[in-house]
């Protein structure tokens, strides 16, 4: 039992908490296929600038040391027509290989130089398909020149298909690479055009060794690919020794390549004590090893030489690293955003490599999108990945920037928009237990009534009202409450954090003293009624004497009557005034005055309520009602007479409380 109950709190706790839990999202930087388009001339003119046809070997050379599987090559061999041909093919086994590079070598230099023949057809071979990115890699020694051939073709035209081929790139986002090889016959500047308007470059490539930097220079990008050259120099007649120190580790595959103008001699490369297999081509050769030993860090090279001979030795390595990014992209205010990159080898697996880590140069920033700025965050190689946190002390929308770095190349991460989100404060006033006229002010310090659940300091105000039930105002955080009169005011509180301002409605009930001094009416109605038992009468006679007593008086002045209570679902009645010099005789009663409002006469006691005109411009009030009645702060007690003066307000209130009748004497100058 002791374990299903643990189970059942566990799971009680993450239904609790597990809502706001912030959760990082991944971003990996999943590897775009790419198809490359080798154009290459074929013309006679190359026969001349490659007479010992090192731009097709730098080709091959790069064909039998790419390794990438999201790489597929293509070829096109032009002259003034289309020689040979094929769309882009993995290139991935020793067959697949082999295959291009006896395409490559399959036609000899000659005829004429129809460079927009050849990029056109070049063009029509790369097959669309959304995931993949496609380039063309143009290698020429010359402008078109179509003169004397006999494909009915002009320089005109060569030109024209030329620039509606870079065109058509430009528009599909297919890059140019040009690359003017040897002693270039002609104006590079349409080459560098044609380059530039596809968001690419033109490389001039003088030598072979220039030619296949310029290669890994194109497709060396994301961090895959790294070229080291070992050595570069003219060698004596013999044998040669070469000692390398390998820097790079996690590599997938290391390739030796060596090149030369002249026939390189046998070539043995020695790699933890074995002899690696070795392909000759002349004046290439290249050495793999595949799957290298993070372990092993050195490899030996040997290899005959020529009396004079140029030699070229690089070393190209190939790791196959995929790196992803975990960022928070949704958090509070003043919480901890954490943010963290780390590899995934080719497995899938995650690289738990501190050495690994600590050989990038990493770099993270946050900025706005309004004016541009950023900030650098920090970030520590740790075991797992490149870690880092930081605190944001404002809301909003911002970008998050990620930037990786090491020998083998860079890595750029799509900026990540991350969203900040703000809390409102919460709480409430406590309750404030009665307030009436006779407790005077109350006090509430705000901070102990309101919080900022991100940590905010508060701010508070208060919005203007049209009630004078209460007085109200804020200082140093304290709010503090006067009652002016009985009744119920709703004041309203702002309360802001810097950035999201909340309004809160707090009501304030004046209770009426009547209410709140309810034991005092049966106290005075005791000491009534001992009064009234030494003065026993009638009530009408009591009137009819005081009417007989006062027939030669008559009244003046006015009366405004004002309903400051009365039930909600009635429809409010405005303030009313009643000129008492129109009135007959010398009394009146003031259910007559408000006979429009049967429902509140009653209520009122209005029936029972008598004025009767006295000298002086007096009046003298008389009631029976069971309403509390009041003129200014003394009690008008029942059956007993009541002297009423210019400026007296007359306070009648309901049995129940459900209306208070506000009626004031005024003088009017006639």
């Amino acid at each position: 039992m002791k374990k299903y109950r643990m189970v059942f709190i566990l799971c009680l706790f993450f239904s609790f908490f597990c809502p706001f839990m912030v959760c990082a999202k991944e971003f990996v930087s999943a590897k775009e296929g790419l198809d490359v388009m080798f154009v290459m001339d074929y013309s006679g003119s190359m026969k001349t600038n490659d007479s010992r046809d090192i731009a097709r070997g730098m080709v091959k050379a790069f064909v039998d040391t790419v390794h990438s599987a999201d790489i597929r090559v293509g070829f096109v061999a032009y002259n003034d027509r289309i020689l040979t041909f094929t769309s882009p093919l993995a290139i991935q086994t020793e067959a697949e290989r082999a295959d291009l590079k006896k395409l490559i070598d399959q036609e000899q230099y000659a005829g004429n130089t129809d460079i927009g023949l050849g990029l056109s057809y070049g063009l029509e071979l790369l097959e669309e398909e959304a995931v993949r990115k496609r380039v063309i890699v143009l290698i020429s020694d010359g402008e078109p020149d179509l003169e004397g051939s006999n494909t009915g073709r002009t320089t005109e035209i060569s030109k024209e298909d030329l620039k509606l081929a870079a065109e058509k790139c430009t528009e599909n986002g297919i890059q140019i690479y040009s690359i003017a090889f040897g002693d270039y016959d002609g104006n590079t500047e349409v080459l560098k055009s044609i380059s530039e308007s596809t968001s690419a470059q033109m490389y001039s490539a003088e030598t072979p060794e220039r030619l296949i930097e310029v290669l890994y220079g194109i497709f060396g990008t994301n961090m895959d690919y790294s070229i080291q050259k070992i050595t570069d120099g003219v060698f004596a007649h013999g044998i040669q020794n070469f000692h390398v120190g390998l820097e790079e580790n996690y590599t997938d595959e290391m390739d030796v390549l060596l090149i030369s103008p002249e026939k390189i001699g046998n070539v043995s490369i020695f790699y933890d004590g074995q002899e690696l297999p070795t392909a000759n081509h002349g004046n290439y050769v290249v050495g793999k090893i595949i799957e290298p030993d993070n372990e092993i860090r050195e490899l030996d090279i040997r290899t005959e030489t020529l009396e004079s001979q140029e030699l070229q030795l690089y070393l190209i390595s190939y790791r196959s690293l995929t790196p992803v990014l975990e960022v928070n992209t949704s958090f509070y205010k003043n919480e901890q955003f954490s943010y963290e990159l780390h590899f995934r080898d080719k497995n899938g697996e995650l690289v738990k490599d501190t050495e690994l880590y600590q050989k990038f140069t990493c770099q993270f920033t946050l900025g706005t999108e309004e004016n541009g700025s950023e900030m650098l965050l920090d970030a520590d190689a740790l075991d797992g990945g490149i870690q880092g946190e930081k605190s944001i002390g404002q809301s909003g929308t911002f970008c998050f920037r990620a930037y990786l770095e090491d020998s083998m190349g860079n890595h750029i991460f799509d900026p990540v928009q991350i969203t900040v989100k703000n809390r409102k404060p919460e709480g409430k006033l406590p309750e404030q237990g009665m307030i009436t006229m006779l407790t005077g002010e109350r006090q509430y310090v705000l901070d102990e009534c309101f919080s900022d659940p991100d940590g905010d300091k508060l701010f508070y105000s208060l919005v203007p009202g049209t009630e004078n039930i209460v007085q109200a105002g804020i200082s140093d955080g304290i709010l503090t409450v006067r009652p002016q009169k009985a009744g119920i005011q709703v004041i309203t509180l702002s309360v802001s954090d810097g950035e999201y301002v909340s309004l809160y409605n707090c009501e304030i009930d004046v209770t009426p003293l009547w209410r709140a001094y309810w034991w005092f009416f049966p106290l005075l109605a005791v000491v009534v009624a001992v009064l009234l038992r030494k003065r026993i009468h009638h009530p009408k006679e009591m009137l009819e004497q005081l009417e007989e007593d006062t027939k030669q008086n008559h009244f003046c002045g006015k009366l405004d009557a004002y309903f400051t209570v009365q039930p909600e679902i009635e429809e409010e009645i405005p303030p009313l005034s009643f000129q008492l010099y129109k009135a007959g005789g010398n009394s009146l009663v003031l259910g007559m005055l408000l006979k429009e409002y049967p429902e509140t006469v009653d209520a009122l006691g209005l029936d029972s309520i008598y004025l009767i005109a006295d000298a002086d411009r007096r009046m003298v009030l008389y009631h029976t009602s069971e309403s509390s009645v009041m003129i200014g702060n003394s009690i008008a007690c029942r059956q007993i007479q009541y002297s009423v003066s210019f400026g007296d307000v007359i306070y009648i209130t309901s049995l129940n409380g459900s209306y208070e009748l506000e009626i004031h004497y005024i003088a009017v100058i006639q």
